[in-house]
């Protein structure tokens, strides 16, 4: 699907429109933050500066394509990485921004949490986080007491191939030499 094809649909759970024309570009910088948290923590998703609520292509015009990335992974916790990609329509640029789904919870650096809801950005507060239960959870497993395991649960082989991925990332590390229950 091309882009004027999203446009032509709307806003969804997966598609935002952010005008460039109508904000302060440091408060639009914010905006855009949030609307990055909210699909980093749903399914993922683009946000389409230059096009407006009612799908009209307005543009945008003395971007920093570099900046934009750099406050979005700035004011983020954990670093949201974005991609961007400069799109021409009607000669108007659309800066097109595209975030992928997070395995953790992604907060702004203001510590809000948001989530995509439809078409619409709402908070996500801690009793909706999925990682507060183990199942589905996607996040760092050592981070979690997991009750009623015993080390016949650990996979030996495992633990022998991250050893072996540590001794060769950090040749100074000691930790690989750790006999394999305790580490």
């Amino acid at each position: 699907m091309d882009i004027e094809d999203i446009i032509q649909q709307g806003e969804t759970k997966y598609v935002e429109f952010k005008s460039w024309i109508k904000v302060n570009k440091k408060e639009l910088m914010n905006i855009l933050t949030n609307e990055a948290v909210s699909f980093a923590n749903t399914d993922g998703g683009i946000i389409l500066v230059g096009v407006e609520d009612n799908g009209e292509i307005t543009g945008c015009e003395n971007y920093d394509e570099q900046n934009i990335i750099e406050s979005i992974y700035d004011k983020t916790i954990p670093k949201l990485f974005t991609d961007i990609d400069i799109i021409k329509i009607a000669n108007k640029d659309i800066i097109k921004i595209t975030i992928q789904k997070s395995p953790e919870i992604v907060a702004s650096s203001k510590g809000v949490v948001y989530k995509r809801l439809g078409k619409n950005t709402k908070p996500l507060y801690p009793s909706e986080y999925t990682s507060n239960s183990i199942k589905g959870f996607k996040g760092d497993y050592s981070a979690k007491i997991i009750e009623r395991t015993t080390k016949d649960d650990i996979d030996f082989t495992e633990v022998e191939r991250l050893k072996l991925k540590i001794q060769s990332r950090d040749k100074d590390s000691t930790l690989y030499q750790s006999d394999n229950l305790t580490f």
